[in-house]
């Protein structure tokens, strides 16, 4: 939050990554107790909390339909932890497996006035997508002096008729 007020007036970029569900597993006193799903849930009410100061703070400083907001995970629930691991609701497996459980996690965008509200893309995009899509979005271009494994998915993000991945396959090893 102070960095985001810090550089206000300029362009800048925000990597936020919370360590919180690994273990060891800690929530703060405050949240500590407060969820259905034992200290876990608390540690991603806790997540939950913080991004939304982050969003409060954008808002305030009137650089929410500015800013792209990307939520996401790097894979699938730790199930090895139990209760401690999260959860991949119906799907199959979790972390450190090529079924669905361990590949497909949430991705939430927002940009207001750029990414319709409340849609739903259930085309195949990848972490490597956000490098080419946000650098193009700020006006950079990608390297051309080496091959780039992620694709343009502006045209998924804006919620384009008809927009389709890039990708033709997804291989994981």
């Amino acid at each position: 939050i102070g960095f985001m007020k810090k550089n206000a007036g300029k362009p800048f970029f925000a990597y936020v990554p919370f360590n919180m569900p690994h273990l060891p597993v800690v929530a703060s006193e405050r949240l500590r107790g407060t969820s259905l799903r034992g200290l876990y849930g608390d540690v991603i009410e806790e997540i939950d909390w913080s991004v939304g100061q982050v969003l409060d703070t954008l808002r305030k400083l009137q650089l929410d339909t500015k800013t792209v907001v990307v939520f996401t995970s790097d894979n699938g629930p730790w199930l090895a932890f139990k209760t401690h691991g999260g959860s991949a609701g119906p799907l199959r497996a979790g972390k450190g497996t090529t079924f669905e459980g361990g590949q497909r996690v949430p991705c939430i965008m927002r940009w207001p006035g750029k990414i319709p509200a409340g849609s739903i893309n259930n085309e195949l995009a990848t972490t490597m997508d956000f490098l080419p899509t946000l650098s193009r979005l700020a006006g950079g271009k990608e390297p051309s002096d080496r091959v780039i494994d992620g694709k343009n998915i502006w045209p998924l993000m804006k919620g384009e008729p008809g927009a389709r991945s890039p990708h033709e396959a997804f291989f994981y090893h």
